[in-house]
This record gives C-alpha cells, structure tokens and sequence, in this order.
C-alpha cells in the first residue's frame, strides 16, 4: 500500500480537532487510518491530546493540588467544579477541567482547597486572591473527638441547629464537624 502524503488543510484539521473529538472520528472525516493519524500527532509532536486542549484532567489537577485521586471527582460530582467530559484516543474518557472554571469554583469553596500546597502559577492563569489564600492558610492539626464532643453534637443536630452554627459552638471546622456526623450515622446503620 501506499503512502498518503498529507495536506497542509488535513494537518490543520487534525490540530484543530485533537482532543475535541475521537480520533476514530477524524480518521474518518480524513479518509485515513487510526494509526496513520496517531503517527501523524506523534511526528507533530502532539501526542498528548490534554495538551493540544489547554484544559487540565483530573489527574493533572490532582497532582498540582496535591490530592488524592478521588478528592477531584468528588468535588465534580458532588460539589458542581465544572468539567468537560471527552474522549480522546480511541476510547479512552478523560473529564478536562478548564483553569477559569477551576478558580472560580475555587473562589467560592475555599474551605475545600489548601492553597498552601499550590505551587506559586503551576496553575495560570492564577488569579490574585490565591496569594492571599496561601498566606492565610493555618496549619491545621486533627484532634481527636472526645465522646463528649460526639454527644454534644448529636444533641445540636437533634435541636436542629445548623452545621455551620455547630461548627462555632464546637471549635471545629465545618468539614470536621460534617465528617463526623456522617461517621455517626454509618455507625448506628452498622
């Protein structure tokens, strides 16, 4: 068989479209093969699709955040940080993470991201605020709950104070006392 030299509107259709859609799908509108596109990205240096996006995967934020693997598709599905799911290579399903889409959602959920750990633009563009972020951040030790603590806070949620007004009563952070609470629960279900 013989080879197809390729045009300059079929490259500019591939670095156009890499990472937006399957690449089973640009092999078509091309009339060429899968791998015949995957060496084409490989020659042209463009073999990581997240790159040729701009957008960040969960991994990669994940790694700049310092966090575990789930803590990132926590935050997605449970606490509305925007993601664009795509799927690039063949099959492979990545959620692509726009940096705006994460500053913004990072604005309005501090209490959930240590910035301390960010490192200073591994992130850009990175918005002003982060610094002062960073420079706020208190270092925070566990301490343990007493079976006081338990009790007390088992007797506010029955009042049907909020967590946040518990938080204050307690001395304990919102998550912390959250965190509890459902520990409790799972607990009296076991």
């Amino acid at each position: 068989m013989k080879r197809k030299n390729w045009t300059e509107e079929e490259i500019y259709f591939l670095l156009e479209n890499v990472g937006t859609i399957k690449l089973t799908t640009i092999a078509q509108k091309l009339n060429r093969s899968e791998h015949s596109i995957l060496c084409k990205m490989k020659r042209l240096g463009i073999s990581n699709t997240k790159e040729q996006t701009g957008l960040l995967t969960t991994c990669e934020l994940e790694d700049l955040l310092q966090v575990d693997r789930s803590t990132i598709r926590r935050w997605i599905t449970e606490h509305g940080l925007k993601s664009i799911k795509k799927t690039t290579r063949s099959k492979k399903k990545f959620h692509l993470i726009n940096t705006s889409d994460f500053w913004s959602w990072a604005y309005q959920n501090r209490e959930k991201v240590d910035f301390s750990k960010i490192e200073y633009q591994s992130i850009v563009p990175e918005p002003d605020w982060v610094m002062d972020e960073r420079k706020n951040v208190k270092k925070i030790n566990y301490k343990q709950w007493s079976t006081i603590e338990e009790i007390k806070l088992q007797n506010l949620i029955s009042k049907g104070i909020s967590m946040h007004e518990i938080a204050k009563k307690l001395g304990r952070s919102l998550t912390s006392v959250k965190r509890k609470y459902d520990r409790l629960k799972l607990r009296q279900i076991i």
